[in-house]
């Protein structure tokens, strides 16, 4: 019986693939949520629907959870609807389904009966129809029951017979009758295989003995011969006449009997001996102690029959006759004896022989012990050799630690342009330039969403401030900068910190070597220097210096530091030079990895590098970041997003999937612009659409209508689509993508946005060579998770490019 298995805790999930109708094997992207807890065994099944509430809804039950993998049975209790295809993406949820529900309402409208024995109850599950339900331990009749292969215990009790119907079920049935009893009975039946003699049959005895039996009537005994006969035979008695001859016969064969019975005395009393010896031997055979003794104790046993029966055989001839045939038993009984003795020995010569065995174990042991000592040589040798491989180690840690030592100076002149890492205090801590070999650390924005913007006012340059709520072209003082124009003159401005490049103009001159830019009080101009500095020629690795008055180089060379600052001194700049690339105060060069990489701190004296967001990303603060920031797209206010940027094709039969992958969850509306179309091979070919889910193209199911005119025209043509492969959106796909020719326009596309849909679209196109204008409406009426599209020409092949951008 199949056993059906629910969760209280499933959740629904998704396919990540699309499934056809013929599958039995589903992929999801989480089974374990699904499943909730719950698992399935052979014989077990777990309800959930695809795609629920829609058009595609199918009931399966699952059979087997292969980590995301479901086996199913599909289309279950669907009133014989079929198998349906699903989208990647479409939702199964566990559900319980009508068939729940009915069996447990037919389970309680079913209303059978229980009888305990004292009274009936009514009991669900039942119908009427099947009777009283019967207990184990209840006093009830059955009628009409057919038991296979019962197990009866106890008193059975009947009135008077029991029937069996045996192998074949017909007219002919065997009775067993008991006669009403006067008293307590027993008929016992042997533990035997074997036919029941009846009284009124005939039937034929083996070996069987009649205990003081009479025999009255006539009995004939037939069968009887001399041939094969033994010592219990019974004899004819034309056999026994033969034998004994007469009654003077029989005195000389008792006495012959007696005589018998006197040897047989003296084999039993051989036996005896031959009981002792077998002793001695079970004494030496410890292995067969237990079989010996019990053979000497039987043989003695013989030997005391033995000369019992001797004595009865004097007695009497008949007597002796028949002493005499036990007496031939017992020599018998004694040859056994003797065989077993003889067992005895052979035990104690398989003793002997696992002595042996002993032996030669202990010579093995002594040669393993040889082999040890062996080995234990070799141990010693290899000991040897490890000691001069330890002192060839020794060696090359020597030569390691020069090379270490080398190392160490050959990081420290790498540090000669590390930065302290010290100048980063918190998350989000930006390393900014703030002069010629002077840089500073940019905290992070307290509020989320602000941008990092330039700013001259500052100390660093940057600032972060609140997102512009459209663009307004930059001005510098009260100059605009308009895009695409060049600027050569600026008014009103204040620079702070300014580094300038090129030929800076200044009143109407643009300086001489070593004038400087003044202030006017109105405006700025070159002018001479206040003081001159005295030339620079022979003056190497001195210092400049001053009186107050007058500069000049001083004699003192700079003197190297030759351990590094516990602090870091303003006004001086320290260059480590021990080459370590690992001191905790800078930050190695290496940090760097890539084109566009930001160090930014992620906490007190700690970096960590930024990679460079994608084209048109902006840095934003992000306080759930590591970092602090984040490369984001910035937000357009509503507007329409670039999806895809503009794609162009040359001469291909269909776009393909050039335009897969499109329609998402991002947008619910989607605008596809046409820049530039055209190619087919006449004015007659037809310009299509057909829609994409992951790859594969929906072929079938297109309804909708196109109008056009072409320049001039009075009669606007028509092109309707119903059910077909494709939807037309222009008659005339001709003309050139790269001249007038060409076809301009719009698709815009609906219900396109991640879930399963009938897809609609609208949209306008202009023919140039023509100056025609179709405008079309159309609908896929197959639901799906549709991922793109694709266009092409019902014969030849095409050009153009495209562009898409999505709306949310």
């Amino acid at each position: 019986m199949t056993t059906r298995k629910y969760s209280s805790r499933s959740q629904q999930t998704s396919l990540t693939t699309a499934v056809t109708s013929g599958a039995v094997t589903i992929p999801v992207v989480s089974a374990l949520s699904l499943m909730g807890g719950a698992t399935v065994s052979t014989g077990q099944t777990f309800t959930a629907v695809i795609d629920p509430d829609t058009a595609l809804e199918e009931i399966v039950e699952i059979t087997v959870v292969s980590g995301n993998n479901l086996t199913v049975t599909r289309a279950v209790d669907m009133s014989g609807a079929a198998a349906q295809d699903h989208s990647s993406g479409a939702v199964i949820r566990h559900m319980i389904i009508g068939r729940d529900l009915r069996e447990a309402n037919l389970h309680i409208e079913a209303t059978g009966a229980y009888n305990d024995g004292t009274s009936t109850h009514a009991m669900h599950g039942l119908s009427s129809s099947d009777g009283v339900v019967v207990g184990t331990t209840a006093t009830q009749t059955l009628t009409n029951k057919t038991l296979t292969s019962p197990v009866l215990t106890g008193t059975l009790e009947n009135d008077a017979s029991i029937t069996f119907e045996g192998a074949t079920a017909d007219a002919y049935e065997t009775t067993l009758t008991v006669v009403d009893p006067t008293a307590d009975r027993t008929i016992t039946l042997p533990n035997a295989t074997g036919t029941v003699v009846l009284k009124d049959t005939v039937d034929t005895l083996t070996n069987k003995t009649l205990t003081s039996p009479t025999i009255s009537g006539s009995p004939v005994i037939t069968g009887l011969s001399s041939a094969g006969m033994s010592a219990s035979s019974a004899a004819p008695k034309d056999y026994v006449d033969s034998i004994l001859g007469s009654a003077t016969a029989a005195s000389t064969s008792a006495t012959s009997a007696a005589a018998s019975a006197t040897a047989a005395a003296t084999s039993a009393s051989s036996a005896a001996t031959s009981a002792s010896l077998a002793a001695t031997s079970a004494s030496s055979a410890s292995t067969s102690q237990t079989a010996a003794a019990t053979s000497a104790t039987s043989a003695a046993a013989s030997a005391t029959a033995a000369a019992t029966s001797a004595t009865s055989a004097a007695a009497s001839a008949t007597a002796a006759a028949s002493s005499a045939t036990t007496a031939a038993a017992s020599v018998a009984s004694i040859s056994t004896y003797a065989g077993n003795a003889l067992t005895s020995a052979n035990s104690a010569a398989t003793s002997a022989a696992s002595a042996a065995a002993s032996t030669s174990a202990a010579a093995t042991s002594a040669s393993s012990a040889a082999t040890s000592a062996t080995a234990a040589a070799t141990s010693a040798t290899s000991a040897a050799a490890s000691a001069t491989a330890a002192s060839t180690s020794a060696t090359s840690a020597a030569a390691s630690a020069t090379a270490a030592a080398t190392s160490a100076a050959s990081a420290a002149a790498a540090m000669t342009n590390a930065v302290d890492k010290t100048t980063f205090n918190a998350k989000g801590d930006l390393l900014v330039g703030t002069a010629n070999d002077a840089y500073a650390a940019l905290t992070v924005a307290t509020t989320d969403g602000y941008l990092l913007s330039a700013s001259s006012g500052a100390a660093t340059g940057l600032a972060w401030t609140a997102a512009p709520s459209g663009y307004t072209a930059p001005t510098i003082g009260t100059t605009t900068i308009t895009s695409g124009t060049t600027v050569s003159t600026i008014t009103s401005v204040a620079l702070s910190n300014a580094s300038l490049t090129g030929t800076l103009t200044a009143g109407a001159s643009s300086g001489t070597n070593g004038q400087l830019l003044t202030s006017t009080g109105t405006g700025v101009q070159w002018a001479a220097a206040p003081v001159s500095l005295p030339s620079q020629t022979g003056n190497i690795n001195k210092l400049l210096t001053t009186d107050g008055t007058t500069a000049s180089w001083s004699g003192a060379a700079p003197v190297a530091q030759t351990t590094e600052p516990s602090t870091l001194i303003d006004g001086l700049i320290w260059v480590d030079t021990d080459g370590s690339t690992t001191d905790a105060a800078f930050i190695p060069k290496s940090t760097v990895t890539a084109k566009g990489n930001l160090i930014v701190g992620t906490g007190s004296a700690t970096v960590d590098k930024l990679a460079v967001g994608t084209d048109a990303q902006i840095l934003v603060a992000d306080s759930t970041a590591s970092t602090g920031l984040k490369w984001a797209t910035p937000s357009a206010g509503g507007g329409w997003q670039v999806v895809k940027a503009e794609t162009t094709f040359t001469s291909v039969a269909s776009t393909g999937t050039t335009f897969d992958s499109i329609f998402s969850s991002s947008y619910n509306y989607y605008m596809v612009e046409i820049k530039a179309l055209g190619g087919g091979t006449a004015a007659t070919d037809d310009l299509q659409l057909q829609m994409l889910y992951s790859g594969t193209t929906q072929a079938a199911g297109y309804y909708g209508t196109t109008f056009g005119n072409a320049h001039g025209g009075t009669s606007p043509a028509s092109v309707g689509t119903s059910g077909a492969a494709q939807f037309t959106i222009s008659p005339d796909a001709s003309g050139s993508a790269t001249t007038g020719d060409r076809i301009t326009g719009v698709i815009n596309f609906y219900q396109c946005h991640g879930t399963s849909a009938t897809a609609a679209w609208q949209g306008q196109l202009l023919q140039g060579y023509n100056y025609a204008n179709y405008v079309f409406a159309g609908q896929s009426s197959t639901a799906r998770t549709y991922t793109g599209f694709l266009l092409k020409a019902s014969s030849g092949n095409i050009s153009g490019t495209l562009a898409v951008y999505g709306l949310a």
